[in-house]
């Protein structure tokens, strides 16, 4: 028998949620602002995260725009497609270092597929943008106040190679 989640929020509103809804792990409510939305039910709230990923909170902040945001989202999505991990691309990166000592696997087609894509994405970037680009987006850390001149600059390089279209 399937164990059914309780709230966890710590938010009193939720708790009066008749059905007791899920609200996923504390520790997605502490690190994300939240909306309230009318659902089909009468009287149902539904609480929707509005930053998903470090790309959404610069976007609310209005520093990067919808194209930038999509950009950084579909590189993100190959990155996770490819399987890749920090170890492998900590070369990209200006903190970490490399793991000698770690063992390789092999990859499936599709995850070679996406890793060829991500890696091209990457060289699109250069050295210039490239080590903070998927610091932002791939390992999901806030740019510096110095750094987010480059990640919009980046951004909007990958766009362009994506093809994005802004309107």
């Amino acid at each position: 028998m399937a164990s059914r989640r309780t709230p966890v929020s710590s938010d009193k509103r939720f708790r009066k949620i008749p059905g007791g809804g899920d609200h996923g792990t504390p520790e997605r409510w502490q690190h994300a602002g939240r909306a309230l939305e009318v659902t089909d039910r009468a009287g149902i709230l539904a609480a929707r995260v509005l930053e998903e990923h470090i790309l959404d909170v610069l976007a609310l902040k209005r520093l990067l725009d919808r194209v930038q945001v999509e950009a950084g989202l579909r590189l993100k999505a190959d990155y996770h497609a490819a399987s890749l991990a920090s170890h492998v691309t900590a070369s990209y990166a200006t903190a970490g270092g490399r793991d000698f000592f770690r063992t390789g696997h092999e990859r499936s087609d599709a995850q070679e597929a996406a890793y060829k894509r991500w890696r091209n994405a990457v060289r699109e970037l250069g050295p210039r943008y490239g080590a903070v680009v998927v610091e932002a987006v791939c390992y999901d850390a806030p740019p510096s106040a110095a750094a987010i001149a480059l990640l919009q600059g980046g951004l909007s390089k990958l766009a362009g190679w994506y093809g994005f279209a802004r309107r």
